[in-house]
């Protein structure tokens, strides 16, 4: 072969090269930036605002609940069995609040599934009040678990705790920021903690009624006693008999205050209220995502609800 041959033919392999390298190059570079930060699903709110504190912008977070739905009535969607298909770990809390999600998991064969709940101390739910009349409500059953932990800031640090690991199990090599941010949210639940304490110390009403039966953990850590609630649960419409009791109870502790909670109709409230001369107040359970405002994290609920509590136990504001 010629000299002047060769040449030709080596500059059209080294031409060949400059064209098939970058092609090569960048076909890697789209993997890369096409690949997805570690999906998060979670069951309902607490659950799915504790994991996108801790997870950033390093995980995608979502929330299996929709917008204002209520979290003990939820039925499973296609949307919500695609998302628990795609999981790379799945958050549920467990104690009879979310066994729907188990229920997906099991179908879509996900065996990356947390159960949060599992290990915290927790109580049952009911009053006094409820066990009296068990018989008379039969719908209410007063020895079933209270699943509402994460309204108790001292144990929504043990739930950032374990949702941290598995963050962490499922993405290593971000422990360092995973860590960083559990660390600073567990200082603003410390926080929230301190600004309980402080209310409380301040309440001259220690007996509340509520609408729902959300709050036992909340107000047994800050020394509040239920004295009654109008539904155990949502939906779960009590006897008049009941109805009855619930109001002379209020009379006899000069309790003029139902916490009724936002997501929910409140017209059966409204009408106790009225019998005792009262008013309703709307004290938030943290379990939807809020329709008026979507946003809203936990941290800022809780905080709303300590100024709730001020203004209807007779404490002073800050």
């Amino acid at each position: 072969m010629k000299m002047n041959q060769r040449f030709v033919c080596v500059g059209l392999a080294y031409s060949l090269l400059a064209m098939i390298v970058p092609v090569c190059c960048a076909q890697e570079n789209v993997t890369a930036s096409s690949k997805k930060p570690p999906l998060v699903v979670a069951s309902f709110f607490p659950l799915y605002d504790f994991a996108r504190q801790v997870g950033g912008p390093d995980f995608q977070v979502k929330c299996l609940v929709p917008v204002g739905a209520d979290p003990h009535e939820i039925e499973a969607t296609p949307d919500a069995a695609r998302l628990v298909a795609d999981a790379d770990v799945i958050l549920l809390l467990g104690l009879g609040m979310d066994g729907w999600v188990e229920k997906l998991a099991v179908a879509e064969h996900k065996t990356r599934v947390a159960h949060l709940g599992e290990g915290l101390p927790t109580h049952k739910m009911g009053t006094a009040l409820l066990s009296e009349l068990a018989d008379a409500s039969a719908r209410v059953n007063p020895e079933e678990i209270d699943p509402h932990v994460w309204l108790d800031p001292v144990l929504a640090q043990e739930l950032v705790e374990r949702i941290a690991a598995e963050l962490e199990t499922i993405a290593p090599d971000k422990r360092a920021a995973i860590e960083a941010r559990r660390d600073a949210y567990l200082a603003e639940l410390r926080k929230l903690n301190e600004e309980y304490k402080d209310a409380a110390a301040q309440f001259k009403q220690k007996e509340v009624v509520t609408f729902h039966g959300a709050f036992g953990y909340l107000f047994s850590r800050y020394g509040l006693k239920v004295a009654g609630v109008i539904e155990q649960f949502p939906g779960k419409e009590p006897s008049a008999a009941y109805l009855r009791a619930l109001v002379d109870t209020m009379r006899q502790l000069h309790q003029r205050v139902i916490f009724a909670e936002p997501e929910l109709p409140d017209q059966a409230a409204q009408i106790i209220a009225q019998e005792v001369g009262g008013r309703v107040e709307k004290l938030d359970p943290c379990e939807t995502i809020l329709s008026e405002n979507p946003n809203a994290t936990y941290l800022e609920r809780q905080r709303h609800n300590i100024q709730v509590l001020r203004d209807a136990l007779g404490a002073a504001s800050p």
